[in-house]
């Protein structure tokens, strides 16, 4: 595999996370190079692959981890992603309307951290990923896509140049609710939270609360745990918070006061003498 400056050259690895993209961007593929463990694993996408030009070829052990440029044993995959759009206001207005919760990322550093919010994002059925300048760099991150085993092909990821100002723009239209792992009161994992009329974005940061996003904040809580033992990292609670944000079933489209008025005309009928 030849060095390219481009950096949205990206190299997969690991056989999770290639047929992930096989999936859900086949197109994207560029060179698939594997072991004959993952020639095992890929064999019932062979055909197909070779039909859309992907060159395919088989490389021994000793070789693969420094065609992968980091730990493989089984499958790698050479592919360029497009950088992640950026996001508008009137997306949140698109994002409201589909009752879509939205997970916005500031100050992540570690790519295993991306890999965990990408992770619990896909098993909770959560698709929004906007990144802040902060932390969009970790979209090229072979890494954080080895350890996501997959999960990032499902996540759509944005970005935000300046997220405070686009979500004191929001504000009208979506509740942003903060997770910290140090402020904030105890989160009631029984109780998720619900605005009416707005949707709700879980901001996540990899280490303090930014100072200038604090007042975009209606609701900030603390990570589960207890406060006085060893804190939880974002990648070992931010599975729980998802778990949380999810707990309860999506808005009904017809409305509360749509099904007051139906309830009334209910009883009229039921009662012609009233």
């Amino acid at each position: 595999m030849s060095e390219d400056p481009n950096r949205s050259r990206l190299v997969l690895r690991g056989v999770d996370a290639v047929l992930a993209c096989v999936k859900h961007h086949p197109r994207a593929l560029r060179e698939v190079t594997m072991t004959r463990r993952g020639e095992e694993a890929l064999s019932a996408h062979a055909e197909s692959l070779r039909a859309l030009g992907i060159p395919l070829r088989t490389v021994h052990d000793s070789e693969m981890s420094k065609i992968a440029e980091g730990p493989c044993d089984d499958v790698c995959a050479v592919t360029f992603r497009p950088e992640p759009g950026l996001a508008r206001v009137g997306d949140f207005t698109e994002w409201r309307d589909g009752h879509e919760t939205v997970v916005i990322a500031d100050g992540l550093e570690r790519p295993s951290d991306l890999a965990a919010l990408a992770r619990s994002m896909s098993a909770f059925g959560l698709r929004r990923l906007l990144l802040s300048s902060g932390s969009e760099r970790l979209a090229h991150d072979a890494d954080a896509w080895a350890m996501a085993e997959g999960a990032l092909e499902e996540v759509i990821i944005m970005r935000a140049a300046a997220l405070g100002g686009l979500l004191g723009l929001v504000q009208d239209r979506c509740c942003v609710v903060a997770l910290s792992p140090t402020e904030g009161r105890k989160i009631d994992l029984a109780v998720p939270v619900r605005v009416p009329g707005r949707h709700v974005a879980l901001l996540v940061s990899g280490g303090e609360l930014n100072p200038d996003l604090r007042s975009k904040v209606a609701h900030c809580f603390r990570f589960p745990g207890h406060p006085d033992r060893r804190r939880l990292s974002l990648a070992e609670a931010f599975p729980v918070v998802a778990a949380w944000a999810t707990a309860s079933p999506a808005p009904r489209k017809d409305g509360f006061l749509a099904r007051k008025r139906a309830r009334h005309r209910k009883d009229k009928e039921s009662n012609p003498g009233l």
